[in-house]
């Protein structure tokens, strides 16, 4: 007995087995547990889900066929710009827009130049565009609302001024709202540029064309662009003020009244790359900061009784844009802390060392070999440090514009 309780004492078990190391064997291979599961989530966020959509993408193409863009009774069209200091663009934008395979007389265009202090507003009204300029700018969501109490159209698309669009994006557009049900429905953006960053980006949305092609199948897109964003008028709600993403909003907005949301995959919105690094991580930064507003305040859309929409909204929103970026230096310091005990941790912490040096590569000398973990670390850092500006109220509702590196045309 008083061998026992010795043994006890200095951390033995009673069949004679030290009990302090097994603890530690417990503990760590419970740590490598979490850890893969962590990688888990991580894998199916930016692999199986997409993958998952596209299958459902392919589904919808066989059942549903390519759509008619040249029908009879074609609705009309407000295409609505909100322009800040846009003067180097804005002409351009214009006769881009006249430019589209759609009867002109269906057509108006409605510039809300709200802040500008350059020659925006002038340019655009000796185009024939209708203007709508207030001395001060109280951000974009501000503007659309404004715009869209202007617009005469059935349909009111949304678009940059420092965008191009497929000739045919407006009938595309149209096509889609053949079905009542939609309310909201996005197009493809297209961004070409040099280095890691055009590559990266052009890559990123060429996956989101995927992913939102196959949402599309269930009338649950998360999402459309500012680039090219189209509403259906009758369906418009006011954006409350303080929102920061008035595109995002506007599909959340749909999907929790009942309607859905479509996608156009040939309806193209295609822009230069940013001008600088700089530009792009303060891009995304405040784009995160708005997906965390929203994604936050519509979690009744993760509601297992909306079906595909909370499939959808958990895989797309929660997933990509919450969790994942906050476990992802979790999975680093975890795997760090457990390296010496298990082989598990020491795999995957060189595995994500190896990746984030890549990244930083990407970064310094903008190499397009680097361009995916470059882009994979652009963005979960701009991701977080959108979320702790949301958090700490730092984010300004008004956005300064970022610079292209020029126009691209999008027309064949």
């Amino acid at each position: 007995m008083a061998l026992l309780t010795s043994r006890k004492r200095h951390g033995w078990a009673p069949n004679g087995v030290p009990a302090r190391p097994r603890r530690d064997a417990a503990a760590s291979r419970l740590g490598a547990g979490a850890l893969l599961l962590g990688c888990a989530t991580v894998a199916y966020t930016y692999v199986g889900y997409p993958a998952l959509m596209s299958l459902a993408a392919r589904r919808r193409a066989v059942l549903d066929g390519p759509p008619d863009h040249h029908g009879d009774g074609l609705p009309t069209v407000t295409v609505l710009v909100a322009a800040l200091n846009e003067e180097r663009v804005i002409a351009q934008k214009i006769q881009d827009l006249r430019r589209q395979d759609y009867p002109a007389e269906l057509v108006e265009v409605v510039v809300v130049a709200d802040g500008s202090t350059d020659r925006t507003a002038e340019l655009a009204r000796s185009l024939g565009a209708r203007v709508l300029h207030d001395p001060v700018a109280r951000g974009k969501s501000n503007a659309v609302n404004r715009g869209m109490a202007a617009a005469g159209g059935e349909l009111v698309i949304m678009t940059d001024a420092n965008c191009a669009l497929s000739p045919e994006a407006l009938h595309a557009v149209a096509a889609c709202f053949a079905d009542p049900a939609l309310a909201v429905v996005g197009g493809a953006k297209v961004v070409h540029g040099p280095g890691a960053r055009g590559a990266g980006e052009g890559l990123y949305w060429r996956l989101e064309t995927r992913v939102k092609a196959g949402e599309a199948a269930f009338r649950a897109v998360m999402g459309a662009p500012g680039e090219l964003c189209a509403v259906r008028r009758s369906a418009f709600r006011p954006i409350p003020p303080g929102v920061l993403n008035d595109d995002y909003h506007l599909t959340c907005d749909a999907l929790v009244r009942g309607y859905g949301v479509g996608f156009a995959p040939s309806a193209r919105a295609v822009e230069a790359v940013s001008l600088s690094i700089t530009d792009e991580f303060e891009r995304r930064s405040r784009i995160a900061a708005g997906t965390w507003q929203t994604t936050l305040r519509h979690l009744s859309l993760s509601d297992p009784r909306r079906g595909w929409v909370a499939v959808a909204f958990l895989s797309h929103r929660v997933l990509r844009s919450i969790v994942t970026p906050i476990l992802l230096p979790l999975l680093l310091a975890g795997s760090a802390a457990l390296a010496r005990r298990s082989r598990v941790a020491r795999v995957l912490l060189t595995l994500q060392m190896a990746a984030y040096a890549l990244g930083v590569t990407g970064l310094r000398t903008d190499h397009r070999l680097a361009a995916v973990p470059f882009q994979f670390l652009l963005t979960n850092v701009a991701t977080l440090r959108g979320a702790a500006r949301l958090l700490l109220r730092r984010q300004p509702q008004v956005w300064a514009r970022a610079d292209r590196t020029g126009w691209v045309d999008a027309r064949p």
